[in-house]
């Protein structure tokens, strides 16, 4: 941004606060990842009820075709729009998509491995 001094014609830029770039970087990085946990709050919700309704299904194979295909193309929307703002952001929303999944997880059930926990395969205490 700059200011065109009437007398002169030359252009002087105008003074930034401190920090404000940073704070901005830190405000796009914040929303960035909430994307990424919105993002992976529809994959893998889409992918949970997608699981849950197919045993109702007439056809398994299109439904969860059908399902993938939506899944990624939302994901994979999202994940290009957000990369337009470089690769912090879309670290960012990457950590958002996987944090997601992690939640979903505790929330809806159980798996036999988690990133921040769960029990290895075989491990079942049987």
């Amino acid at each position: 941004m700059s200011v065109r001094v009437r007398d002169s014609g030359k252009r002087f830029p105008v003074p930034v606060p401190t920090g404000f770039n940073e704070r901005r970087r830190m405000g796009d990085s914040m929303l960035s990842f909430l994307a990424g946990i919105a993002l992976g709050g529809v994959f893998f919700g889409g992918l949970w009820e997608t699981i849950r309704r197919l045993p109702g299904a007439g056809n398994p194979f299109r439904r969860m075709t059908v399902s993938f295909l939506l899944r990624v193309c939302v994901a994979l929307a999202g994940f290009i729009a957000i990369s337009r703002g470089g690769w912090v952001p879309l670290a960012a929303a990457l950590a958002g998509f996987v944090l997601a999944r992690e939640i979903l997880v505790r929330k809806l059930g159980h798996t036999s491995y988690g990133l921040f926990g769960g029990t290895l395969h075989g491990n079942r205490s049987h």
